[in-house]
């Protein structure tokens, strides 16, 4: 007969032998399964900000179906007669925008310049999207034009654009700042404060809406997209201003000729926003031609943005409240040097983040 006391410490030991290796296998199956959790967060985390990153990387250096003989990293115009265009009717366009209430009035004068100067008309035509407005380029639709600071590299690596000139001051200087503005008052004192918040960029390949401020982040204060703050589009630099003076934004990169602009126009007031980053300077958005227009068509699309006098015109009463009083020839090669640094930065992240994870 056994002993009461035997049996009853034999089936307590038996219990914690099975108990214990449960509870071993549990525990490591919840690490195994936060460890997972923790990897594809990490991997959703580093694929988001490479797509951000993308764009810039995509598009670095001139297309192969493009000659650049004397290297000024510019298409050259086709040596062969029957490639040149002669459209009958010019087509001007701005640069893309869903804002384009204003283009008409804006540009009026200096379409009836150039409409004269070229012996053809000139019909205005507007893009809400920057991507139907390189293909139209592409396609011969569009034959004038302007870029951004950061669509111009891939406009001319892709599309053959010519950048020829810049709003200007009346020294011929131009050039804007990227800044990151908050709502005043905001907690947000510094860029290392963006952490934990919700940044809003323009749009993908915008100098100073998207790519200068993701590359700042990342590469000077190590701030990653998703892993570190949440982020979205605006789709306009106007839309992002108010946005933050409305304190519907938490922070956001913008130009800064244009939030000069909208305070000057009293769409905002200047005590409505703080300024916690401002960037080296940049290149603005660059008028230009199809590389592959006729040559007397070219050489009078550049007189008269070099020549034309903003007196009295609608350039004036727009561009002209941020300090603009002409237009000032660019070279393409020297003035977006800083642009494609930015870009060049923006795709070695890339390459980094787009690498498996050791």
């Amino acid at each position: 007969m056994s002993d009461p006391e035997s049996a009853g410490s034999f089936s307590f030991g038996r219990v914690l032998m099975l108990v214990i290796p449960l509870a071993l296998v549990a525990w490591a199956a919840k690490m195994y399964s936060g460890n997972l959790e923790n990897s594809a967060q990490a991997r959703l985390e580093r694929t988001m900000a490479s797509r951000l990153l993308a764009d810039v990387a995509s598009s670095d250096s001139l297309s192969q179906k493009f000659a650049d003989a004397d290297g000024d990293l510019l298409a050259d115009s086709p040596q062969d007669e029957k490639a040149l265009l002669d459209p009958d009717t010019i087509n001007f366009s701005y640069v893309a925008s869903s804002d384009t209430e204003d283009e008409a009035a804006t540009w009026k004068e200096f379409i009836a310049a150039l409409s004269e100067k070229l012996g053809k008309p000139v019909n205005l035509v507007t893009y809400a999207d920057v991507g139907e407005q390189m293909r139209a380029l592409q396609n011969g639709e569009l034959h004038v034009t302007a870029f951004a600071t950061g669509e111009t590299p891939e406009a001319v690596n892709e599309a053959g654009f010519i950048p020829a000139a810049c709003f200007a001051d009346a020294d011929g200087k131009f050039s804007y700042t990227m800044k990151i503005i908050v709502p005043a008052g905001s907690d947000v004192k510094s860029v290392d404060d963006v952490k934990g918040k919700r940044m809003t960029f323009v749009r993908p390949r915008s100098n100073s809406g998207c790519t200068a401020a993701l590359v700042m982040l990342m590469k000077e204060h190590d701030l990653q997209p998703e892993r570190d703050y949440s982020w979205g589009w605006s789709f306009g630099h106007e839309n992002s201003i108010k946005g933050i003076a409305e304190k519907k934004f938490m922070a956001a990169a913008v130009a800064s000729d244009i939030l000069a602009r909208m305070i000057a126009n009293g769409d905002i007031a200047e005590s409505d926003i703080s300024v916690i980053y401002e960037s080296k300077p940049y290149p603005p958005g660059v008028v230009g031609y199809a590389y592959n227009l006729k040559p007397e068509l070219r050489d009078g699309i550049v007189e008269t943005l070099t020549t034309f006098d903003w007196k009295g015109t609608g350039l004036e009463a727009g561009p002209g409240k941020s300090g603009s009083v002409k237009f000032a020839p660019v070279d393409y090669k020297k003035d977006w040097e800083p642009v494609r640094e930015i870009n060049k930065a923006g795709g070695e992240l890339f390459t980094k983040l787009a690498a498996p994870a050791a």
